[in-house]
């Protein structure tokens, strides 16, 4: 009899467990889209992304007739930014939901070596109030509000744009939401004495933060966040040190020290958005100080030089988009009108510059604006749209304050057109 009860008992605590497991089988589902992107320019510009990620036009190149070797029309057609994505959903730990996302496309190298190419992955948290996000997702200086456009700049650099690995806290009442996110640089990336690089952030050992407030009203929203970058552009530099031999014969010596130069940046920004019905209105202003990691027109530069040892100042700029979106519902589908518009200034330097510029964008950038009106289509999985987007920027002469003189202005035309199928 004691055996049929023990023989009883553990199969019932089996069948629970059993149970619990089949209860708690997360649930996965995939998602993503071909993309094809076209887009014609009447000039070269800075690009990246095989030249599907828009930054400006490059200064006028005139030769000894005076032709402008920079104002070369061009086109292109590619489909490298279509993506593959899985999120998951359904287990619980430690009393919150968990879920996770891995997001991939093909834009890895470039044109002649496409690769699968990691966006996303990332595992989460969700408290009653409470979340806790670790892996790579959007940078929430802009994954909380991004522009409307389809084209894959999404608004940079007039915004900051950048997906980085990070461990992401939120805590959200019913209108509020405070933000607070510890960041490491991996595909979006620092300038320096060596180029592009996240060793000037891996260096420096401090993290880069980033604090966020939203507050929600109905279908207003605002939001004040400040990211907090430190670099350290160099491990080493040289310097030349004085020897006495026994003779009192003085000679100089060239010798390498460790280096403890750091840099610190303050990047504050400002949004806000409202939508009804089928309207709606986004805006952003952005004081960027050395925010090329979040694509903007930005850097730093050398400006005090004692024996081999540098001292940095940031090279500040301010930037404003808005964006208008109307959606027009029709019997099959519906049509997505937009029309964007941003304005970058470049604010110079705090101090006099006496050694290298590490930047994003041209060296002699005063300032730029874009305006791109675009009209997308969509019916069930299909989605086609085309957009014209020129971009003028200001090139001058600068100081040893990074200010501009002698100021001109230089345009690209470029038209874009997008066929996607979703699914």
């Amino acid at each position: 009899m004691k055996k049929k009860l023990l023989l009883a008992s553990l199969l019932a605590i089996f069948s629970l467990g059993a149970f619990a497991q089949e209860k708690e089988k997360p649930s996965f589902k995939f998602y993503g889209f071909v993309r094809n992107y076209a887009c014609y320019d009447t000039r070269e510009s800075l690009t990246s992304n095989s030249e599907q990620f828009y930054y400006m036009p490059k200064n006028e190149n005139l030769n000894e007739l005076g032709e402008d070797l920079n104002a070369q029309d061009n086109i292109m057609l590619l489909s490298i930014t279509t993506r593959l994505g899985l999120n998951v959903n359904g287990l619980n730990f430690l009393g919150s939901k968990t879920s996770a996302k891995i997001e991939a496309d093909f834009a890895g190298f470039g044109t002649s070596n496409t690769v699968l190419r990691i966006r996303q992955a990332y595992a989460k948290m969700d408290w009653e109030h409470s979340k806790l996000l670790v892996g790579q997702a959007w940078h929430p200086a802009m994954g909380d509000m991004m522009p409307d456009v389809f084209s894959l700049e999404t608004g940079a650099p007039f915004t900051p744009f950048s997906r980085s690995p990070q461990v992401r806290y939120d805590y959200e009442t019913k209108n509020v939401r405070l933000t607070a996110t510890a960041l490491y640089q991996f595909q979006y990336t620092s300038y320096g004495p060596e180029g592009t690089s996240f060793n000037y952030a891996r260096n420096a050992v401090v993290p880069e933060m980033y604090l966020q407030g939203i507050i929600k009203n109905g279908d207003f929203m605002m939001g004040l966040g400040v990211d907090i970058l430190t670099l350290k552009p160099r491990q080493t530099y040289a310097t030349t040190i004085e020897k006495t031999d026994d003779s009192g014969n003085v000679t100089t010596e060239s010798v390498t020290r460790k280096c403890n130069e750091l840099t610190t940046s303050i990047t504050p920004t400002l949004f806000a958005s409202y939508k009804k019905d089928n309207w709606g209105v986004k805006g952003r202003v952005t004081y960027a100080q050395n925010a090329a990691h979040m694509s903007m027109i930005s850097g730093y530069a050398v400006t005090d030089i004692n024996n081999g040892e540098q001292k940095y100042s940031s090279l500040n700029s301010i930037s404003g988009w808005v964006d208008a979106t109307y959606k027009l519902n029709l019997e099959k589908g519906y049509f997505t009108f937009c029309c964007f518009a941003g304005y970058t200034k470049n604010l110079g330097c705090m101090n006099e510059i006496k050694g290298g510029i590490y930047m994003r964008g041209e060296k002699n950038m005063d300032y730029m604006w874009r305006v791109a009106p675009s009209v997308l289509y969509t019916h069930n999985a299909m989605s086609i749209g085309i957009e014209y987007n020129p971009t003028t920027v200001g090139y001058g002469t600068p100081d040893n304050k990074y200010k501009m003189s002698d100021v001109h202005a230089v345009t690209n035309h470029r038209i874009c057109a997008m066929l996607k199928y979703n699914f």
